[in-house]
């Protein structure tokens, strides 16, 4: 099913491309660019059909760990995260976790920084833009990350484990 929407998804990029006209006079090359992107497309999906196959394997994960992700708006919320990600180590086997910095701007010399793992706020607290202030904010918000994330690692274990799992008979 996720192979057919996958197709279905490609045709209709493939139509949106050639439904795309020039003005002046340049729908040839337009179509030769879009036949030229829906190759580049089917070759895409063919390594992902491929990569697919691999994931029967139980080792495989195509998913991406450890993103850490950067939503502020402002220099202070900028430099929060330069300084957040500078000293950033992920744990070692803690799996599928997104890590994102958000900003809020509030009034005043104060803006609030969100520190959320996987969509759960971890950290939360009103930044200044002094430079001493907001290091020692970052490594709060670092340790705090990170005994979450071990935690969560725990509680996943254990919820994985023997004593937790059923046979499946009633």
């Amino acid at each position: 099913m996720r192979l057919y929407c996958k197709w279905v998804a490609l045709f209709f990029l493939f139509m949106f491309f050639l439904s795309i006209s020039d003005v002046n006079g340049q729908e040839t090359k337009k179509v030769n660019d879009s036949i030229r992107t829906l190759n580049i497309l089917k070759k895409t999906l063919n390594d992902i059909i491929e990569k697919n196959k691999m994931a029967d394997d139980p080792n495989f994960d195509m998913e991406i760990d450890g993103l850490v992700m950067d939503e502020t708006r402002t220099k202070v919320g900028r430099d929060f995260y330069d300084m957040f990600f500078s000293i950033w180590i992920a744990p070692k086997k803690v799996k599928n976790y997104t890590v994102t910095i958000k900003e809020m701007v509030m009034p005043g010399l104060a803006n609030e920084i969100s520190v959320l793992v996987n969509e759960s706020l971890v950290f939360k607290q009103r930044v200044q833009p002094r430079y001493d202030v907001l290091e020692q904010m970052t490594k709060y918000a670092n340790q705090r990350v990170v005994q979450y994330l071990s935690k969560y690692e725990k509680m996943k274990a254990q919820l994985g484990g023997d004593d937790q799992q059923g046979s499946g008979i009633f």
